[in-house]
């Protein structure tokens, strides 16, 4: 591996790692978690491809992209890597069901991903590579938000779309084998137009920026490839994006430590258990243990009190959500169709399940309390959950870690579950869905000439 100075540009000194980056330096269980990273996504993507907004995106992109050799989940489209990027870089947010670090707060797979596998198909190369690209753009996403930390998404900027645009273009970069010259170009054309803001959430717009920022980095890429250049003081210039969307604000660890402590497995990924916001999910897990411990009917449940940190308070924002979208961001809306279901699934985001008499009636049960002094960085979405029943117990439990957090983690076999029943809601038979779960564990061993074909291939 080329070295630079520590004094270079901060996209220089990425994409000197980022170029040189190779399967055989990174340890094993980082690997094995990118894997899973893959497996979950691509299982959420199918799920999602067939939801309206999923659908708005392929049809606007067939309009606005040239057909190419690139997969797009959920049609038999071809597109272009630019085009591909975007539709499933949004199908892949569309159910809110996809992994979260926090590392900066942010779902780095919808983005990366989409980002390596529209370029690794566009150049014919195998799954080892693409691997390869996605772990690179991967740590590169996650390095940028050390570099800017939780202060940016706290401001009201989206870093899934803020800092994944980094990670789309080093993933884009790497599959496509660039110098390290164009990597620092393609990281820095990407940056430039790095954006998104929270005012997002709960509408379409959302899961559209996670598939745009794809998109901005597949096409710095493709630029960078053909000699366009770009500042590679993107990032610390004063004029550049850690001055005007972080108040000048940096820290070097991310950089620092870029192949010495991956991110991948510290501090973690989180695979969700239910399609919302992670926000809501320590809540709902403690409220279905709650019952189970203690024998109960929803009908016997007066009031359910929700107390909760900051972060959870400004990420729920809805608490009487008129739509979907709004609802993945409700406390009332998640605990709510629990209480009424018994269960909270891809099956319970419809709009029945919203509008819904006995939902509703569960919903104006819950109470979400922010409190403060439940802050704390190590779980920064916990709940304590106090039920308030009819003949007047008052049953109170904390949460900390849900299912999936990287401290109590889904074994390899629910994950796999999940997949199974992601893809099942995506019209594909288990048979099918078995065989690309067979490959997508083995990705690394995948020859071109199957990868060329989309990992869903078995289901297009």
């Amino acid at each position: 591996m080329t070295l630079v100075s520590d004094s270079s540009p901060f996209a220089e000194r990425i994409a000197a790692w980022s170029s040189a980056l190779v399967l055989s330096e990174i340890p094993d269980d980082v690997k094995e978690v990118a894997k899973r990273c893959i497996v979950d996504w691509i299982g959420v993507t199918i799920a999602g491809a067939g939801r309206p907004q999923s659908r708005r995106i392929v049809d606007y992109a067939r309009q606005a992209y040239a057909p190419g050799s690139s997969t797009v989940f959920g049609s038999s489209a071809r597109l272009s890597p630019v085009g591909a990027a975007l539709a499933n870089g949004t199908a892949g947010h569309v159910l809110d069901f996809d992994d979260t670090s926090y590392t900066g707060i942010m779902h780095g797979t919808t983005v990366v991903f989409p980002a390596a596998l529209a370029t690794a198909e566009f150049v014919k190369a195998d799954g080892r590579r693409l691997l390869e690209a996605f772990l690179a753009g991967s740590e590169v996403s996650y390095s940028i938000a050390l570099l800017c930390s939780e202060s940016h998404y706290h401001k009201g900027w989206w870093s899934t779309a803020t800092f994944g645009a980094f990670g789309a273009a080093a993933a884009a970069a790497n599959a496509m084998r660039l110098t390290r010259q164009q990597t620092t170009f393609a990281i820095s054309l990407a940056g430039l137009q790095a954006s998104g803001q929270k005012v997002s959430f709960g509408t379409d717009a959302k899961p559209y920026l996670a598939g745009r920022a794809a998109a901005i980095g597949v096409e710095a890429a493709l630029l960078a490839a053909k000699g366009h250049n770009a500042p590679a003081s993107v990032l610390e210039d004063r004029r550049g994006f850690i001055r005007l969307l972080n108040d000048g604000v940096f820290h070097n660890e991310g950089i620092d430590e870029l192949g010495k402590t991956w991110r991948l497995v510290d501090p973690g990924i989180f695979f969700k258990r239910y399609p919302v916001c992670s926000a809501a999910h320590a809540a709902v897990e403690l409220t279905e243990r709650l019952i189970a411990q203690n024998g109960l009917e929803s009908e016997c449940i007066r009031k359910v009190v929700c107390e909760v940190p900051p972060l959870v308070a400004t990420s729920l924002v809805y608490d009487k959500p008129t739509n979907l979208q709004e609802a993945q961001f409700s406390m009332p809306f998640a605990v709510g169709t629990m209480l009424a279901h018994g269960q909270l699934g891809i099956e319970d985001l419809t709009d029945a399940t919203l509008s819904d008499p006995t939902v509703q009636s569960e919903m104006s049960k819950i109470e979400m309390r922010r409190l403060d002094s439940l802050k704390d960085a190590e779980v920064p979405e916990c709940a304590r959950v106090t039920l308030l029943t009819d003949d007047g117990r008052e049953l109170t439990g904390y949460l900390g870690e849900p299912k999936g957090m990287p401290g109590n983690p889904l074994s390899d076999g629910q994950l796999h579950d999940k997949f199974l029943r992601c893809a099942a809601a995506g019209g594909v038979t288990r048979g099918a869905a078995m065989t690309l779960l067979d490959n997508l564990t083995t990705i690394e061993t995948m020859p071109p000439e199957l990868l060329g074909m989309g990992p869903q291939s078995a289901v297009i």
